[in-house]
């Protein structure tokens, strides 16, 4: 059962709502899902090895007590873990729960609670598959719970702070580190182990939180327009995501890994190929022979920034191949399972890639 966080300061009389102009408070749902934020270390000292998902949503909102003068919050837990073990079925739950929360006049916003190695995905994934009335602000840590100067605690509060906001009403999904706020498709963790982990890929920060304000570089529903949306096309979600298989390009790579995809049913396949989403002759001839198979193949590059665009350095009209724009090779992988999913077409899903 969800938990309502009441404002400590709410008096038992009824003095203040007889006034003609009390305010309510914005009220936000929490969607806990465990990670770093909610994780246990064997000592204060200790940043690397913890148990993630290890405290729930009351403890969470328990060690932020100012949350209480921003927002009534509503808790839930669709499920516990860290999110190297995310799969698409957690992201189809997830999914339903935020569409739900979008139709819901009581809800004002969204926070969701998430381990960081994966943070950048759930975002996009939210943010191509559900409306962007309301913002849907997605947050972590970089440190356990039980650390020393523990990140999550001020990155929960600014969450809530940026979801709570007026102007950040039709922001869709967006992540919350750090004190910046990042569009879903260009967020990308950049390191390892520090607290500022994150950062925009060719891109600036849609806004930059201070003393609990969001400031915003572009307005919150103009950058959310900008940005590709699968909405439209999902009625309803689907129950399960076709299988899109990453590919790696490196020296000697065997082509023979590509035809094995293919084998066990993948529709589509990413490569992360070298440069400008380069590849080795017999890995291209592998992926030529998938394409004329039917299965969608999109190059992206495993270089940390810059475009992968259509024809540079491969014939991709004679191939068959979707250049990956500017998105990531596991953001890439995640899009083109729901363009199938969606039922669009390879010249429709180039259109899609093309407009990141």
């Amino acid at each position: 059962m969800g938990t309502v966080i009441e404002p400590e300061n709410r008096k038992s009389d009824h003095s203040a709502l007889s006034l003609p102009f009390a305010m309510s408070k914005p009220r936000l749902l929490l969607l806990a899902t465990g990670g770093t934020i909610a994780g246990v270390a064997p000592t204060a000292a200790s940043t690397l090895s913890y148990a993630p998902a290890s405290l729930g949503a009351d403890s969470l909102i328990a060690s932020v007590p100012a949350l209480a003068d921003l927002a009534d919050i509503t808790t839930e837990t669709p499920f516990s873990t860290g999110s190297q073990h995310m799969t698409s079925a957690n992201w189809l739950m997830l999914a339903a729960r935020v569409r739900q929360a979008m139709a819901d006049p009581a809800i004002d916003g969204i926070v969701i609670t998430h381990g960081t190695d994966t943070l950048e995905e759930t975002a996009l994934f939210l943010d191509l598959t559900c409306p962007r009335d309301k913002a849907v602000v997605l947050t972590g840590a970089m440190r356990p719970a039980t650390a020393l100067s523990a990140d999550g605690p001020m990155n929960l509060y600014a969450a809530a702070a940026l979801a709570a906001s007026p102007a950040s009403r039709g922001a869709g999904a967006i992540v919350l580190m750090n004190d910046q706020a990042f569009g879903p498709d260009r967020v990308a963790k950049v390191h390892t182990s520090r607290v500022d982990a994150f950062m925009a890929r060719s891109a600036m920060p849609l806004a930059l939180m201070l003393d609990g304000q969001a400031v915003w570089q572009t307005p919150a529903a103009m950058a959310a327009e900008r940005r590709p949306s699968l909405a439209a096309h999902f009625a309803s979600l689907p129950a399960a995501l076709p299988r899109v298989d990453l590919l790696a390009q490196q020296v000697d790579a065997d082509p023979a890994i590509v035809d094995w995809c293919v084998q066990q049913g993948a529709r589509g396949i990413v490569l992360a190929g070298t440069g400008h989403g380069t590849m080795s002759r017999p890995i291209e001839s592998a992926l030529g022979r998938a394409a004329e198979t039917g299965c969608l193949v999109v190059r992206a590059s495993r270089i940390s920034d810059g475009p992968v665009m259509h024809g540079a350095g491969v014939d991709d009209d004679r191939l068959g191949f979707i250049a990956a724009g500017f998105v990531t090779p596991h953001k890439a992988r995640l899009l083109l399972s729901l363009l199938i999913a969606a039922g669009l077409d390879r010249e429709a899903a180039r259109t899609m890639f093309s407009r990141f």
